[in-house]
């Protein structure tokens, strides 16, 4: 691929990941809540979760694709009820300090969360169908194209949630009284189980 593709890519990839969605609001209330290090490990299992969608978007016709759009249903209402899940343990957290909550958060619940948000939608994959086509040739894929492609994926929308991350941590930066902190227990707490409505019913 030339440079002004990879650009190309890379804009386009830039535009879709920064429409408000599951991934940007599940990435911002975990921040908020528990630090930029959780929410970094979140933003890692929603980039694998896209990493996914684009390689078999690569390797996949279009009626594969809507086989895994209909067999997906399962998989998403059961990540919609891991977030409500998340989000409701949250809300009813106490008021303590984000320091003592950090730590609770274990990096494999942190990764799965983020694949759920990020590998539970099936209509990702049709996005990534969509648009790939406009920049390289499906039928006439090489390993470099294929590397290259997941790369400014995967760069691009890690890129896009670290900026939710770092507003997060303003936020964070300008909390300290614990009934604010409770206070942000219930708002991220709902935040995440709206994200779980969202996955379930986008």
């Amino acid at each position: 691929m030339d440079l002004l593709t990879l650009l190309s890519l890379t804009f386009a990839t830039f535009v879709y990941a920064i429409s408000p969605g599951p991934g940007l609001f599940a990435v911002l209330a975990t921040s908020t809540r528990y630090g930029p290090v959780a929410a970094l490990w979140l933003s890692a299992g929603h980039v694998i979760g896209d990493i996914l969608y684009v390689s078999i978007a690569m390797f996949a016709l279009s009626v594969l694709a809507q086989t895994i759009e209909q067999s997906m249903v399962y998989v998403k209402f059961f990540g919609a009820a891991y977030l409500l899940y998340i989000g409701i343990q949250q809300y009813r957290s106490k008021g303590v300090s984000f320091e003592a909550d950090s730590g609770q958060q274990s990096v494999v619940k942190l990764l799965f969360a983020g694949f759920v948000v990020g590998g539970t939608n099936p209509k990702t994959i049709i996005y990534y169908l969509s648009f790939l086509p406009v920049f390289i040739d499906l039928n006439n894929l090489t390993l470099a194209i294929e590397i290259e492609v997941i790369v400014v994926v995967g760069i691009t929308v890690l890129f896009v949630l670290s900026l939710a991350n770092i507003l997060g941590l303003r936020l964070r930066q300008s909390i300290e009284n614990p009934q604010v902190i409770k206070k942000v227990n219930k708002i991220t707490g709902i935040t995440m189980m709206l994200v779980g409505v969202f996955v379930a019913l986008y």
